[in-house]
Order: structure tokens, then sequence, then C-alpha cells
């Protein structure tokens, strides 16, 4: 089962901007639905490239993705997901994405098997340098239930390879992301 799941991350690129808030985003740090009138509004993150291109998949951490992206995991039907629209700020241009607000949380890390760092109150991880699912917990759920959601004990965007399949297979292939197996990710991993 572990082998099943994979890590949504930016692709590495000097030219893919990272993006940041531009509005209060507390009520999307909560695990629940958030409720909008209006799109969120978003901007180009620092360091912001010479001449950023824009693709399909962006990170705030949580991922923002094209409308092409938010189609194909739209039509996967991924309960405690929400696609919430998006303004981005990039240059002179308003381009509209979709950030995409999983608030389904699992706690499902196998405590004894990974390898992480904490604080001494053991309530926040400072660092998780090899994760292992506890497995029971995921059976312990039906599959539709946990085809994505964040990790409780880290924020960490899982999806289930069916769900990477089905994004893997737009046509053109979608840019700016990587889906990283789960037994291969770490908190490095990004840097690597």
């Amino acid at each position: 089962m572990q082998n099943e799941y994979f890590v949504l991350m930016r692709e590495r690129s000097q030219r893919h901007p990272l993006l940041t808030w531009d509005q209060e985003y507390l009520p999307f740090l909560r695990p629940a639905p958030v409720a909008v009138s209006e799109p969120v509004k978003l901007k180009l993150g620092e360091p912001i490239p010479p001449r950023p291109l824009m693709v399909d998949h962006h990170s705030l951490p949580s991922p923002v993705v094209s409308p092409r992206l938010k189609d194909a995991l739209e039509a996967a039907e991924l309960p405690g997901v929400q696609f919430v629209p998006a303004d981005v700020l990039a240059g002179d241009e308003v381009l509209r994405y979709w950030l995409v607000h999983m608030w389904r949380v699992i706690p499902c890390m196998d405590r004894q098997r990974s390898i992480f760092e904490e604080t001494e109150a053991g309530h926040v991880l400072l660092s998780l340098d090899k994760l292992v699912l506890d497995e029971s917990v995921l059976r312990g759920m039906p599959l539709h239930e946990r085809r994505a959601f964040v990790l409780e004990e880290d924020t960490v965007h899982l999806f289930h390879s069916s769900v990477v399949e089905q994004v893997l297979s737009l046509t053109p292939p979608p840019e700016g992301l990587r889906f990283t197996p789960v037994a291969e990710w770490g908190d490095a991993y990004g840097f690597r």
C-alpha cells in the first residue's frame, strides 16, 4: 500500500515562480471547506525569476493548478478536496488558476518506522527524513476517501496512484509538477 502513494511536489526549475498570498489566508490553514465569494488573490513570490514561466502547477505550498489540471483532478471526484478560483498577479497580467484546498487530513504516519525529528513537546515535526505510512490506518478507510489527502503529522499532499495516472495522462503532459513515491520522499527531496 505504501507504494500506491505519491507526494505532489513542484518541478525543479529556476523559471517556475513560487506563489504567495496577496490577501488574508488563515481560513485556508484549517482542515475544513472554505466559503469564498470571489477568487483568492495570489502573486509571484520572491525571488521572482527574470522571465517567469507560468505552468500547470505552482505551490504555496498548497497546490495551485491550471484550469486543465483542475479539470483532471476534479474528474477524479476527490472527497475532502475543494477547488477555489485564484487570480494570480504575474507582472501586468492576472491569470486564473485554482487553489487546491485539501482539507481531508489523515493521521497515518507510522511513527515507529518513519525517520523524523519533533519538538520537545512532540506537537510539531521539525524534519521528516523518511515517511512510512501506517497501512492499517489506510486499510481501515475506503479507497475513494483516501485518494487525496494531507498527512496530519506534516503538510504533505499525498495522492493515490490512480489519481497520479489520471493527471499524467493529460496531453500534452502537465508542466511544473512531479509526483514522488512516498518511499523515496523526505524533507530534503526537493533539493535533489
